[in-house]
């Protein structure tokens, strides 16, 4: 049988209109549902045109938007947070009334709670969009792909679960929830860019009631500090469902009228609408050394309750510390990328229970104050030039973080070590009236050194967990037994992961 042109051309849209039900059976569309969806497809069909293409709809998990493409035919989304704990809220808003959705096959309200057993890139639900005899279906990602690879080694035998933040010079940063097993429990992801991290993840109890929190940073890189280690923001608390509830900033004060951005350091929460919140101020001062006005950078404390600013400190006042700084003090301003002096850099702090004081920790001056949380007023110096406690020479310590009271009542602080590149894990039990130390214990791990960053935490079971910070390039956390000399657990990091906090909560 022979076939002329004009018989070809008849039969052409019939050949095509089969080609497209064969590629949209493969989709996973019905013949009667590509037949009734009026589309255009690209040439390597990889994306389509049709009225779920031209949709307004916009979807949220979690209160955060889920980046989609219903341009493309097979779409991949993830979530930038998700648990395996709890219900996650799935929302959606569309001008559209006739537009459904459903989850795994199941017809979605909104809002809607979505369940998911692992958190894993390799674990994926459907995520089902329909408008009449369009559909798209989303292959939905229980965790990105750039959620970077970590191994948990060993097995935690304290209480509670781990809460950290991963972060790198290049892509996105999370924080993270994981339990005695190393198995991922939440996440939320951040961003990097050189725009700053997402950190200081938290648990909080307040009166029965469970809170979480962290840092999020703006994301105009030019607000931040990054080789000072300084980036500016607000933080976010969370409901026992990890929703957000509240946003918090540093309040118009004395030493900051317009209020602004906190600094990435540290948060407290001492009870409902009830915070301890650190944050910096530049400002012009007189220092009669230099015999003139130099710019400084002031580490601030405020406290916060229901909306008001009940008690502030700022370093400025205190013009003793200015000659104790041993980092970033160059009052002369001549270095473009220290301009006004980081001198102090706040970077903890803790309520002391028996008096209700804070007990704070500035990297740049090598030292631990308590400072009275009424008057302001240094009620004393741990270690650095401005001593009170006759600290012998191994006993002294340089650049530490996460200085704590246990709940023995004893100092503990991670010691950065710059002074010999040899960081260590120190604590101190502190005769506060006699000005001296009574017990003092040092635990070192060989040749781990971390330049910036890190934290640690006793256990319950005299375990101590450690987040290496900086010096993260074997192992991110690691809870240690020294006295029996074992590494109980580690989360080992992907090349170029570190971290500023890994800590345990119960």
């Amino acid at each position: 049988m022979k076939w002329n042109r004009s018989d070809l051309l008849r039969l052409l849209p019939w050949g095509l209109l089969g080609l497209a039900l064969i590629f949209f059976a493969v989709l996973g569309f019905s013949s009667e549902e590509a037949a009734g969806c009026a589309v255009s497809i690209s040439a390597d069909g990889s994306h389509l045109g049709d009225l779920l293409t031209t949709s307004d709809l916009e979807i949220q998990i979690n209160g955060l938007p889920l980046s989609l493409d219903l341009s493309q035919t097979a779409p991949i989304a993830a979530p930038l947070s998700l648990s395996r704990e709890t219900a996650n809220i799935l929302t959606w808003t569309t001008s559209d009334r006739d537009l459904q959705l459903s989850w795994n096959g199941q017809k979605l309200t909104s809002p809607a709670a979505i369940e998911v057993d692992q958190l894993s890139p390799q674990t994926t639900a459907t995520l089902t969009i329909r408008k009449g005899d369009c559909r798209r279906n989303v292959t939905v990602q229980t965790l990105p792909d750039s959620f970077p690879a970590v191994q948990f080694t060993g097995h935690s035998r304290s209480e509670g679960d781990f809460y950290g933040d991963l972060m790198n010079d290049d892509g996105d940063s999370y924080i993270f929830k994981m339990d005695n097993d190393g198995q991922l429990l939440y996440y939320y992801r951040g961003f990097y860019n050189k725009s700053g991290s997402v950190m200081n993840f938290q648990k909080h109890e307040i009166d029965g009631v469970t809170y979480y929190s962290f840092f999020e940073p703006t994301a105009n890189i030019s607000d931040h500090l990054l080789y000072m280690g300084v980036q500016y923001g607000h933080i976010n608390i969370l409901d026992d469902q990890y929703q957000r509830i509240k946003q918090v900033e540093l309040l118009p004060s004395d030493a900051l009228p317009s209020g602004g951005m906190c600094e990435n350091h540290e948060f407290l929460m001492l009870g409902e609408n009830h915070y301890l919140i650190t944050g910096s101020v530049d400002q012009n001062i007189w220092m009669s050394s230099e015999g003139r006005y130099v710019r400084i950078k002031a580490a601030l404390i405020q406290e916060i309750q229901d909306d008001e600013v009940i008690f502030e400190w700022c370093s400025s006042d205190y013009p003793a510390l200015l000659k104790q700084s041993v980092e970033n003090n160059d009052y002369t301003n001549t270095n473009d990328l220290y301009y006004a002096a980081d001198y102090a850099h706040i970077n903890s702090l803790c309520v002391d229970p028996s008096d209700g004081h804070v007990i704070a920790s500035f990297r740049n001056l090598d030292e631990v104050l308590k400072i009275d949380r009424q008057t302001g007023e240094i009620l004393w110096t741990l270690g650095g030039l401005g001593d009170d406690f006759g600290l012998t020479e191994d006993q002294l310590f340089s650049r530490q973080h996460y200085a704590k009271l246990t709940d023995t009542g004893t100092l503990l602080l991670f010691d950065n070590g710059n002074a010999n590149e040899q960081t260590r894990i120190l604590e101190f039990k502190l005769n506060e009236k006699n000005r001296s130390v009574t017990s003092f214990q040092e635990m070192i791990v060989a040749g781990k050194y971390s330049f910036a960053t890190g934290s640690v935490m006793k256990t319950e079971a005299d375990t101590y967990v450690i987040g290496w910070g900086t010096g993260s390039v074997h192992s991110l956390m690691s809870e240690i037994d020294f006295e029996n000399r074992e590494v109980i657990a580690e989360i080992i990091p992907a090349y170029g992961q570190y971290s500023y906090r890994v800590v345990k909560f119960k």
